[in-house]
């Protein structure tokens, strides 16, 4: 979710667990700083968009980080609020916290919630980044009292099964029609409409990247990608850029170009398409011998370049592996 959404999400806690909406309260102060911080990974991108995205959602969003960033603000706090003691302060920081994550899992892009132990994201794939209907339910929640604010918590569960309900037909729709000729479905919210889902269709020979639209009874089938050889596939997954890209996304498809004895590989992040183009792109480029030439992490648009290190994934000191040096 975005930041706005995060913090609505931590006042909307502290009315629901009968904590005064003031700044004036110290437990709705450490809910909502607490429901805001994990996205104090922002920092990273001082070190460029390959350390950010590497990062984002990673360590301030595990159990482990929000557990640390809760005894952290509690200490900060407790500069404002001496009187209202740092566990307690720690506690009410906690729960917005894991408001945070609880609500980052819900997207595509989810989140390393057992981080460092395992460095999976977890996701739901339910909700997009930001959802206007999602935001004006909680608003709505904060600012009204009664029958009123009753209607809104109803409202706010039935959006949630609604889209629960989408993903599930959509599915089921994917599956009648293509489950037979694919190996494995991907549905995922559409970046572009809170109505439309978009898939990946894996195949043996190729992807297949798709949009349907839940009030429409057809499919919109976008781009049909060929997979290269599984040895040549094995060989560049194994490279600096594979492993980055596959960490940072589950689910992609590689490219391969060849010009003048240079081989150039162009991995793609199949979850996000928009405006008749894939977000997120890595390339790595390779001579006859298969040294590496070049290798740069592409996000938002292709030219848009963030150099990988080739020691990517070597031991070293935790900070260094944060930052990929």
């Amino acid at each position: 979710m975005d930041p706005l959404t995060h913090g609505v999400i931590g006042i909307a806690l502290a009315k629901a667990t009968g904590n005064e909406v003031s700044i004036a309260d110290a437990a709705t102060a450490a809910v909502v700083v607490g429901a805001v911080f994990p996205d104090i990974d922002i920092v990273f991108q001082k070190w460029g968009d390959y350390v950010y995205l590497k990062n984002h959602r990673g360590i301030t969003h595990s159990v482990l980080g929000l557990v640390t960033s809760s005894v952290f603000i509690a200490f900060l706090l407790n500069f404002f609020y001496p009187g209202y003691g740092l566990l307690n302060l720690a506690f009410w920081a906690l729960l917005g916290g894991i408001s945070h994550t609880f609500f980052d899992i819900f997207n595509s892009y989810g989140a390393k919630l057992l981080w460092p132990f395992i460095n999976k994201k977890f996701s739901l794939s339910l909700l997009t980044i930001f959802d206007p209907i999602f935001l004006i339910s909680i608003l709505g929640y904060i600012f009204t009292t009664g029958k009123f604010q009753n209607a809104f918590i109803i409202g706010f569960m039935v959006y949630l099964l609604f889209r629960v309900a989408m993903r599930l037909c959509v599915f089921k729709h994917l599956k009648k029609n293509f489950g037979k000729t694919s190996e494995k479905i991907s549905l995922l919210p559409s970046m572009t409409g809170l109505f439309r889902w978009h898939f990946i269709l894996e195949k043996k020979e190729s992807s297949i990247v798709g949009e349907k639209n839940i009030f429409k009874k057809n499919v919109k089938l976008i781009k049909k990608l060929y997979k290269i050889q599984d040895d040549i596939l094995e060989k560049v997954s194994k490279s600096n850029v594979g492993k980055f890209f596959a960490d940072f996304t589950p689910i992609f498809h590689v490219d391969r170009e060849l010009a003048g004895g240079i081989a150039r590989y162009v991995f793609i992040d199949m979850r996000y398409y928009m405006r008749d183009k894939f977000l997120h792109h890595a390339i790595l480029e390779m001579d006859e011998d298969g040294k590496i030439i070049t290798s740069s992490f592409n996000p938002y648009s292709i030219k848009r370049v963030s150099k990988i290190p080739e020691g990517f994934g070597s031991r070293g000191s935790i900070f260094s592996r944060i930052i990929g040096a």
